[in-house]
């Protein structure tokens, strides 16, 4: 009885030893991937104060005209004095509601639309000419025009993000849709998929990265958009506020607005990273 149980252990520690080793080596990664995001987060650091240390002495010695730059210093004190206002947030969510709502709208039809494109060669070159067309129209140039149209509340500002938003997820997604690997798309029917299995198993999964890597990229846009629309038509939002401070002359509310949109941003960005790296975490 002793023999055995001996036996029986001598076979379980070798895979006992394994599983100690996967779990030392599993914690050294992990350690491994702090220090390392640490160590960026450090440097990144370093560089900003660096670089906003040199802007400051710039401006404080007169190597350039704090009238025009202003100076990090005088930013920050705007942001001191006005984050506490809630006019400020009030219009930076107006901004906000803009740009997801153009973005949003864009995101689902762009997608929707380059899918019913892909299904038909004939549709997609009857129609490839106009889209092109209408993608090299200058947007930008419409917000007088949208305004006009739709006045001086959100919806202008909607049409205008979601003018610049479409295209561009519409591109990514027929970039996406369209560059399944020809043997893989034979394997699945070989296999008797069924069309239905064939988009969710292959086609989809396959399209995702290109269709996120546009809706990044359009987030960014619908945000220029946004603004630039306040900026020549509007009563309320962030935009609105840059183009007062600018016919005032106050450079210091200017790049302080400009900063906290670049904040506003970033955050919405690596919010749909985080999306994107759920929903691929199988690759």
């Amino acid at each position: 009885m002793n023999t055995n149980t001996s036996h029986g252990a001598a076979q379980l520690a070798p895979e006992i030893d394994k599983q100690s080793w996967a779990e030392q080596e599993a914690a050294r990664m992990v350690a491994a991937k702090q220090r390392y995001l640490v160590s960026l987060w450090f440097w990144r650091l370093v560089v900003i104060a660096a670089l906003l240390g040199i802007w400051q002495v710039a401006a404080d010695t007169g190597l350039v005209n704090k009238f025009f730059i202003s100076s990090p210093q005088d930013i920050g004190r705007f942001l001191v004095d006005n984050l506490g206002d809630t006019k400020f947030w009030e219009d930076a969510w107006i901004t906000v509601q803009e740009t997801l709502w153009g973005f949003g709208i864009a995101g689902i039809l762009g997608v929707v639309v380059a899918f019913v494109l892909v299904q038909s060669r004939m549709l997609r070159e009857v129609l490839d000419p106009i889209l092109s067309f209408l993608n090299s129209l200058p947007r930008v140039a419409f917000a007088p025009l949208f305004v006009a149209f739709f006045g001086l509340g959100m919806m202008s500002k909607i049409v205008l993000a979601f003018s610049l938003c479409f295209f561009i997820v519409l591109n990514g997604a027929l970039t996406g849709l369209g560059s399944i690997d020809p043997d893989l798309r034979l394997l699945t029917r070989q296999l008797g998929a069924s069309r239905l299995e064939y988009f969710t198993k292959l086609v989809i999964p396959n399209a995702l990265p290109s269709i996120f890597a546009a809706l990044r990229l359009s987030l960014i846009y619908g945000f220029l958009a946004v603004v630039v629309g306040e900026m020549i038509g509007s009563n309320r939002g962030l935009g609105q506020q840059i183009a007062y401070y600018s016919g005032v002359l106050r450079t210091d509310a200017v790049f302080a607005l400009l900063f906290v949109l670049g904040l506003i941003a970033t955050f919405a960005v690596e919010l749909l990273r985080k999306i994107e790296n759920y929903l691929l975490r199988w690759q």
